[in-house]
């Protein structure tokens, strides 16, 4: 009997809900075991080793920190070839993880203008303050002024979010049935 009650305190922490984060109607991330209706781009968030539901838990301090205070954001696009492809090249080198947003509709292309970022990409945010276009120099700059290690310190398991597009995936209008004449 002692034997079950341990075995079950030892997998009541596996059995918890599971958690997940999403985007929510005014485009911030949140965190919780119920994702609203009109919650996009909804994720399971993985526990790492050593149990904790937050993936930012696995980085080193010194990544841990610089994330939190400036995050990452990328703006890409399908048509920018290897200026973007550069881009995550240095983030990658850096080991500076980011959050990746593609522009390949007109929907996103709107969006993009509306957040006064240019109209070209790549994009790189430091936290609120925009890196235009892609070269290294200035690249590297603001990474150093944000703190983040020059040299890649994520662990081997790592993987960034995949990329998201920027505005909401439309969602066709239902057709009127018999409206055929």
């Amino acid at each position: 009997m002692r034997f079950i009650a341990l075995l079950i305190a030892a997998l009541l922490p596996t059995l918890a809900a599971a958690q997940f984060k999403w985007l929510d109607a005014n485009g911030r991330v949140t965190y919780g075991d119920n994702p609203p209706r009109d919650a996009r781009n909804i994720e399971p968030v993985r526990r790492s080793a050593d149990g904790s539901s937050d993936p930012m838990a696995a980085l080193p301090y010194e990544v841990r920190r610089a994330a939190a205070a400036f995050p990452l954001t990328l703006y890409t696009s399908p048509e920018c070839g290897s200026p973007c492809s550069g881009a995550r090249d240095l983030l990658r080198a850096r080991g500076a993880p980011y959050a990746e947003v593609t522009i390949g509709t007109p929907q996103d292309g709107e969006a993009f203008k509306k957040l006064d970022l240019g109209d070209k990409v790549p994009v790189l945010m430091v936290g609120r303050q925009s890196v235009k276009e892609f070269r290294p120099d200035d690249w590297h700059r603001a990474l150093d002024t944000a703190g983040y290690p020059r040299s890649a310190q994520l662990p081997p398991s790592w993987r960034n979010p995949a990329p998201r597009p920027l505005a909401p995936a439309a969602t066709a209008a239902p057709t009127a049935a018999g409206s055929g004449g």
